[in-house]
């Protein structure tokens, strides 16, 4: 046996050797330090496809959905999951539609109530759409429509959905569509895209919405000149709606929603196309609200949280932003309006699709290569 051959046998032995252990170890494990504390990161369920929303119920299992169309109940120590069969609905999954976010009625423990975010099917066309329905035992029953856009709406463009779900501290439903690659819709009261709408819990439409009285005009929304939404949240301190959106190549944005008001898009922007050509000459301009702050270059920002909790008291009331783009984890520290320091607090070597919180108070990421979701645990050395 010469030189050569023993080398690449002892190779061979030495990779097959790294992939066993590698498969038998947590991918996820291992230390990562920051400025206030240190944490550790534990794969907490695998074996999705996308994981796309998550939502924590009162017993403290998750809700999980997947693009690919399936919404999963996961055991509160991740050790099981299982699919939820019943009324769910058929998802176009296709570029970046599917099955997308979950959320559960503020009076869940009584109604049993769940609302799911997809891309509906209609011939070789799409768009967002809201469901309500009931999850008892692992099936989703009494299942209903609560908003549907006109069909003249839908498209075969499978980009732009937009799609997170909230409610507020008065029980009103938030859902975000995005502008369907159709940007102008945006500005236009009278078409459902690039709009946050408010609706009650059954999907009926609040009387005191901005535009209920305005003739032409649909009448949930709640605001608009949005591009796609990616984000929403409750500030915990002074309730207001903060939503993260899609930029182009720039100008990824951080909102905060106010009744009747109008962000700007496309009129206004701090992006360029992707192909470097400008969309906009103005990035302000009258009657259209500026981001709080704004990401440029683009990070490609999706599901946002902000912290609270006794486990990372040192993060009290900082935002987390993921990023698709970089596949990162932000922290965001702020004072009042102002952004004080933006720090990547995290670099999973995947697409960051959401953060959530958990009744456990730990940090609670949605990754997409492979699909799983992973925990942030507090550090002591």
């Amino acid at each position: 046996m010469n030189n050569i051959t023993l080398f690449r046998l002892l190779l061979i032995a030495f990779l097959l050797n790294f992939w066993i252990s590698a498969d038998e170890t947590d991918w996820d494990a291992g230390i990562h330090n920051t400025e206030k504390l240190s944490f550790q990161v534990e794969t907490f369920v695998a074996g999705f496809d996308v994981p796309w929303g998550m939502a924590f119920m009162p017993d403290e299992r998750m809700l999980v959905t997947d693009q690919i169309g399936d919404l999963w109940v996961v055991s509160s120590d991740g050790k099981d999951k299982v699919k939820v069969s019943g009324q769910i609905p058929a998802v176009r999954a296709k570029g970046q539609g599917g099955m997308m976010d979950v959320e559960i009625h503020p009076n869940f423990i009584n109604n049993s109530y769940i609302y799911l975010s997809f891309s509906d099917i209609l011939e070789n066309k799409s768009h967002t759409v809201l469901l309500r329905a009931k999850l008892v035992e692992n099936k989703l029953i009494d299942a209903k429509i609560i908003f549907k856009a006109d069909e003249k709406f839908y498209t075969k463009k499978s980009h732009h959905f937009g799609s997170r779900i909230l409610f507020d501290d008065e029980g009103y439903l938030f859902f975000c569509v995005g502008d369907r690659g159709e940007r102008d819709q945006a500005q236009s009261l009278d078409m459902p895209n690039g709009k946050m709408h408010r609706v009650h819990d059954d999907g009926s439409i609040p009387i005191d919405n901005p535009f209920y009285n305005t003739e032409v005009s649909i009448k949930s929304i709640w605001s608009y000149g949005h591009r796609n939404p990616q984000g929403l949240v409750l500030h915990p301190i002074s309730r207001e709606i903060w939503e993260a959106e899609h930029g182009p190549k720039g100008g990824d944005e951080i909102n905060i929603v106010s009744k009747g008001h109008n962000y700007g898009w496309p009129v206004i922007t701090y992006g360029r196309n992707y192909s470097g050509t400008i969309i906009s000459e103005y990035t302000h301009k009258e009657g259209m609200d500026q981001p709080v702050f704004h990401w440029t270059p683009s990070i490609a920002v999706c599901g946002i949280t902000f912290y609270e909790g006794n486990k990372f008291p040192e993060w009290n009331n900082n935002l987390l932003a993921t990023s698709l783009k970089f596949e990162r984890l932000h922290r965001v520290e702020m004072d009042g309006l102002k952004m004080v320091k933006d720090e990547i607090i995290y670099e999973a070597g995947s697409r960051v699709r959401d953060v959530e919180i958990g009744p456990d108070g730990l940090i609670y990421v949605a990754l997409e290569d492979p699909g799983r979701i992973v925990r942030l645990l507090p550090y002591q050395k």
